[in-house]
């Protein structure tokens, strides 16, 4: 999509000075320059021109922002290409012997090119000569609905947003608000609450601030995040990005920061979220279930005015040379109260931040961009007991208290360098860390256990000791340091590049139990235990969970990639490249268990169909993987040991809660034991994860304002790295093929690729000595993983301008999503943690009726985005979203006891003893939902700005259903049969209106 000034451009062109040759096909030799331009990530841009107007003739880059000129002579076809360009705006004019021929001035979006068109055309009516050029000037504005134009030099199709046009919405400029414009995203609000990009789950996309890597390695959910405020740009990837990227099975959302110019510039801006109100922040919805018991008690939940203030301020330290774009964020301490069945809690939450962003023109043709960033935050919460349950006017004594302290810091540097007209360097490095601190009162309480109560009848469990906390977390310490560089070379028709990346990620952390465990009170007879005894025929019974865990993580992740940006054509861009990378995972003591090397090809094109940039067919087909978080070698490669006693008991302990007179019941159940091996983690042959994409799209720009988007996507999942606990499996094998005496239990977890032949090495003849067997995936029951998603997606937008002050984006998807897994995370399941250790592949019974509509599986998606600008300075925004409902499923217990699943409990498609497939249970119902957004201008005086937005999320405050509670059971046998859940299909609903208003004040 052209953004709008250069839409305007060229309308001005037609309309002043008859330029209808701008409308025609250019030169094929436009097409090379496109070529030259084409660039991978980064964090500036670029344009590209053809001029005839003969020999001589020269073009000037001008900047008055920054004081940027660079001349540049066409080539013999009359082309010419600037990259390296820090955004902003620019102009571009024709020179003959020191004499301006005619300019056009042009804005510069990050990792972007813009299309300058001809200046040395004469006018169709008459002949011309240079002086009839000489007054020829075309102005373009930059404005709020500012979007990327279309751009043939690369096969990639992304939209940029830049943040004037955000400002004028009803949502924030994080780049997760601004990926939910795309009706082809996926808003996970029944699950992680971050979106999902290209049918992968919400953990397989890749975020970047000015270039580095930051996403969320400790989850691999989201990211680490700078200030909204301080974000210019944000691209939008949602399939088929070049090599340049670091691997990604879903989207790609990169963020740039704003930096400042010879202007100096400050403001203030207050975004104020009033206090829980009847109209303007209604409560929430609570929810019943089956017996008349609360699912969900929000009613009464509430919160204080909650207000975020930035001071900013950009100008330049040393004019036309180095420039600064600063910000001072704070958030005042704000209230809220929650409460549940027994307790209120009140919690308090502030934040400071600090940014400071560099850029040094050093030369016309180097510059670097140094970012830094810190940031406190913290948040106390006070636990009150509530002397009758969901009462919230019956408070009683003070319980506890819990914190969490957040320290986070950001370090990142880009150095850009257009050696000369063919070589081009970019280094990139950064650090980001965080520290957070989680002390609270049941460390003080550590001699007391966690004690808790079932209620068989509301199968409600309910604190009841005198400690609150049941596990006792030490600070948890993350970072994550980088590089990147890549040199681009231009090669006659060919634009090569040669880059390679380098991240490591640390992550530390212990968690623990409280040392005397967490009892658990039942009244249940004949229950079928975890270590294979029945409960007591009385039903009174307690249980013990103990869990220690913890360590020190890091992983690391190497990559190198060459791309070929060749002009096949006069119109015809072709595109190959080839990535490498190396994931590569350490347990807790520092050995690697885990070494997973991967190529990745890609193939795309581009095709300008008018020669004009105003109708580009383009296409791509790649294989794509994507990296493990540092989380994930947490969980498989942490020390831990994990176990539960069962006893009966024949008093309480009336200060503490606990049971005494304890007689165990049978064995004590083992899940985990110690710190396991690398041969104990992970078969010795696993290889990476990668999924095939492809797309097909069209853009068409169909009159000045207007132009329309037509893409065909699909991705084809390969291959997962999965854990797998099916020991009988492998006993089974290992008996039948040479060692019969070999024993394996069902609680030890080892990784594999599902469905693919593993080696696992073990004591298989009993004599001391590790053998390595390999052993057939169909061996252990676990068949390949399966997630196929395609998409049609279809947009128009309406570019606002003076004659038109409206912006409209309307945006369709149709989709499907089947297999049996989502990916990295289990969205069936609404499990958001655990990535590479899902229950999925557990076990043959978990994946029995496993193939299906996946959590995913929404048919039919709409947004409408719009805002409309009044000449009294009165702006109106708005967001319309709608879909049809995702399927669910109905999880229960394996209905056998003596099955290996049987512990995992409602994780299953067996309900009842019946299998239902997955996604089959029923669908969620037809959601919609409008934001609306106004805002008011005020042009104090020429330097002075002010302005007052207010904002409001579901404004109709509809309440629908957004998700359903999809646990049959209660996870156990009783007399050989299953106790359906009271909570079975019980709601969660839509968020309620949200209020907040925006002051912004800006001085120049």
């Amino acid at each position: 999509m052209k953004s709008v000034s250069q839409i305007r451009c060229v309308e001005a062109r037609h309309r002043a000075v008859s330029f209808h040759v701008v409308r025609r096909a250019l030169a094929a030799s436009v097409l090379l320059a496109c070529a030259q331009a084409g660039m991978a990530q980064s964090l500036t841009g670029g344009l590209y021109g053809h001029e005839a107007a003969g020999a001589g003739v020269t073009v000037r880059v001008t900047s008055a922002a920054t004081g940027f000129n660079r001349e540049v002579t066409p080539d013999a076809n009359g082309r010419y290409a600037v990259s390296g360009l820090n955004p902003g705006s620019y102009q571009v004019s024709l020179v003959r012997d020191g004499q301006p021929l005619g300019s056009y001035d042009v804005v510069v979006n990050p990792n972007r090119n813009a299309a300058v068109p001809e200046l040395g055309t004469p006018p169709a009516t008459a002949e011309a000569n240079a002086s009839d050029l000489a007054g020829l000037q075309v102005s373009a504005t930059t404005m709020a609905t500012n979007i990327t134009p279309i751009d043939v030099s690369t096969p990639e199709l992304s939209t940029s947003y830049n943040y004037k046009l955000i400002d004028a919405l009803p949502v924030d400029r994080s780049p997760e608000s601004v990926a939910r414009l795309d009706s082809s995203v996926r808003f996970d609000q029944h699950n992680t609450g971050f979106v999902s990009i290209g049918g992968a789950s919400p953990a397989e996309n890749r975020y970047y601030y000015n270039e580095f890597d930051v996403t969320n390695d400790k989850t691999s959910l989201g990211s680490t995040t700078l200030p909204a405020e301080a974000i210019s740009d944000t691209q939008l990837i949602t399939g088929g990005a070049s090599a340049s990227w670091t691997n990604a099975t879903g989207g790609v959302l990169s963020s740039t920061i704003k930096q400042g110019s010879n202007q100096f510039r400050a403001g203030y801006s207050l975004y104020f979220t009033p206090p829980t109100s009847r109209w303007l922040n209604p409560r929430g919805h609570n929810t019943l279930n089956s017996i008349g018991d609360y699912y969900s008690y929000t009613s009464a939940n509430n919160h204080d005015g909650v207000a975020q203030q930035y001071l900013w301020a950009s100008g330049a330290l040393v004019k036309d040379k180095l420039f600064f774009f600063a910000l001072l964020g704070s958030d005042p301490a704000s209230k809220s109260q929650a409460y549940n069945q027994t307790q209120k809690q009140v919690s308090s939450a502030r934040d400071k931040n600090y940014l400071l962003n560099l850029t040094w023109n050093i030369t016309n043709s180097q510059s670097l961009n140094v970012l830094a960033h810190r940031d406190y935050a913290q948040t106390f919460n006070n636990y009150y007991d509530l002397d009758e349950d969901y009462n919230p006017r019956s408070v009683g004594a003070y319980r506890a208290w819990s914190q969490t302290r957040t320290d986070s810091r950001f370090l990142i540097g880009n150095y850009h360098w257009q050696i000369n007209d063919d070589l081009a360097l970019r280094l990139m490095g950064g650090y980001l860390g965080s520290i957070v601190y989680s002390p609270s009162s049941g460390e003080q309480d550590t001699a007391f256990p966690y004690v808790t109560s079932y209620d068989t009848a509301t199968q409600v469990q309910t604190n009841i000791g005198r400690n609150n906390a049941a596990y006792v977390y030490s600070p948890s310490d993350y970072w994550r340091r980088g590089w990147k560089g890549d040199l681009t070379w231009q090669l006659g028709e060919h634009k090569l590049v040669f880059g390679g990346e380098y991240y490591k990620h640390s992550l530390a952390s212990t968690t623990n139990s409280v040392p005397a465990g967490w009892f658990t009170y039942y009244n249940q007879a004949n229950v079928a235990l975890l270590n294979g005894s029945l409960s007591p025929a009385e039903g009174r019974y307690v249980s013990q969970y103990v869990d220690l865990e913890g360590g020190s993580f890091q992983t690391i992740n190497k990559g190198a990639y060459v791309e070929d940006y060749w002009q096949a054509t006069d119109r015809m861009l072709l595109y190959g490249a080839l990535r490498w990378d190396n994931y590569i995972y350490k347990d807790g003591v520092g050995n690697q268990f885990m070494r997973l090397p991967t190529t990745s090809p890609r193939l795309g094109f581009s095709w300008d169909v008018n020669g004009d940039s105003t109708l580009k067919i383009g296409g791509s087909l790649g294989k794509y993987s994507i990296p493990l978080p540092s989380s994930f070698s947490f969980g498989v490669a942490e020390p831990r040991t994990t176990y539960t006693n069962y006893y009966t008991y024949t008093g309480i302990d009336p200060n503490t809660q606990a049971p005494t007179g304890l007689s165990q019941i049978g064995s004590t159940y083992y899940y985990n034991q110690g710190v396991p091996t690398p041969a104990q983690i992970a078969a010795t042959n696993v290889k990476a994860p990668y999924q095939y994409e492809a797309q097909l799209y069209a853009q068409k720009q169909l009159a000045p304002e207007w132009s329309g988007l037509v893409q065909l996507g699909w991705t084809d999942l390969r291959r997962v790295v999965e854990d797998t606990c099916y020991g009988g499996g492998v006993q089974a094998y290992a008996q039948s093929h040479g060692y019969p005496g070999y024993e394996q239990n069902d609680t030890t977890c080892w990784l594999v690729n599902p469905g693919e032949k593993f080696t696992l090495k073990r004591d298989y003849d009993g004599d001391g000595d590790i053998e390595a067997l390999s052993i057939p995936g169909a061996a252990i029951g676990i068949p390949r993983p399966k997630h196929k998603y395609y998409n049609l997606k279809l947009g128009l937008t309406h570019a606002s301008s003076p004659a038109e002050p409206y912006f409209l984006n309307l945006s369709y998807t149709y989709a499907r999503e089947y297999g049996n897994t989502n990916g990295l995370i289990d969205e069936e399941r609404r499990n958001a943690g655990w990535i590479g250790q899902t229950t999925a592949f557990n076990y043959p019974a978990v994946m029995v009726g496993s193939n299906g509509n996946l959590a995913g599986d929404i048919r039919h998606s709409f947004t409408a985005t719009g805002t409309y600008d009044f000449a009294n300075g009165l702006s109106l925004g708005g967001v319309f979203t709608a879909h049809s409902g995702a399927p669910t499923s109905c999880l229960g217990t394996v209905p056998d006891a003596a099955d290996p699943a049987y512990p995992l409990g409602a994780a299953t498609h067996y309900c009842d003893g019946v299998v239902d497939r997955q996604g089959s249970d029923r669908r969620l119902p037809f959601f919609w939902q409008l934001d609306l957004s106004a805002t008011y201008h005020w042009s104090i005086n020429a330097a002075n700005d002010l302005s007052l937005q207010l904002r409001m999320q579901n404004v109709t405050n509809r309440q629908g259903t957004i998700d359903i509670n999809q646990g049959y059971d209660t996870g156990s046998l009783t007399d050989g049969a299953t106790t359906q859940s009271v909570n079975y299909h019980a709601a969660t609903w839509q968020l309620p209106r949200t209020t907040s208003m925006v002051l912004r004040y800006t001085f120049q």
